[in-house]
C-alpha cells in the first residue's frame, strides 16, 4: 500500500503535520551531500593537494634559479664596472700619448728649423 494512501487514513491535522515532516525530509535529503559526491569532493581535493606539491616544488626551483641569476649579475656588473674603469684609464693615458705627440711634433718642427737654419 502506499503512502498516499496510508495517510488518508491518518486524522487531517496529523496527515497534514506527517505531510510537512515528509517535505522537509525531502528538502534535507535534495540538499544533503550524497556519499558518492562526499567521494568526488575527496578526490578533486586530493588532485588539488597533489598539483599545490608540484607548483610549491616549481616555486622552489624557479626562487634557486633566480638566485644564480641574481649572482650571476653582480658578478657582471662588477666586470663592468671594472671594464668601464680600465677604458678610463686608456682614455686618460690615450690624452697623454696624444700629447706627447703633440710636444713631439713641435719639437721635430723647432728642429728641422733650426737644421734648416745651419744649411
Amino acid at each position: 500500500m502506499s503512502l498516499i494512501r496510508k495517510l488518508e487514513s491518518v486524522p487531517k491535522d496529523l496527515r497534514e503535520v506527517l505531510l510537512d515532516l515528509v517535505e522537509e525530509l525531502e528538502r534535507q535529503r535534495e540538499e544533503s551531500v550524497t556519499k558518492r559526491e562526499f567521494n568526488e569532493l575527496k578526490e578533486i581535493v586530493r588532485e588539488l593537494s597533489e598539483e599545490v606539491k608540484k607548483l610549491a616544488e616549481a616555486q622552489r626551483r624557479t626562487e634557486e634559479r633566480l638566485g644564480r641569476l641574481e649572482e650571476v649579475v653582480g658578478k657582471l656588473a662588477e666586470a663592468q664596472r671594472r671594464t668601464e674603469e680600465r677604458l678610463n684609464e686608456l682614455a686618460e693615458a690615450q690624452k697623454r700619448t696624444e700629447e706627447e705627440i703633440r710636444k713631439l711634433a713641435q719639437s721635430h718642427r723647432r728642429l728641422r728649423g733650426e737644421v734648416g737654419g745651419l744649411s
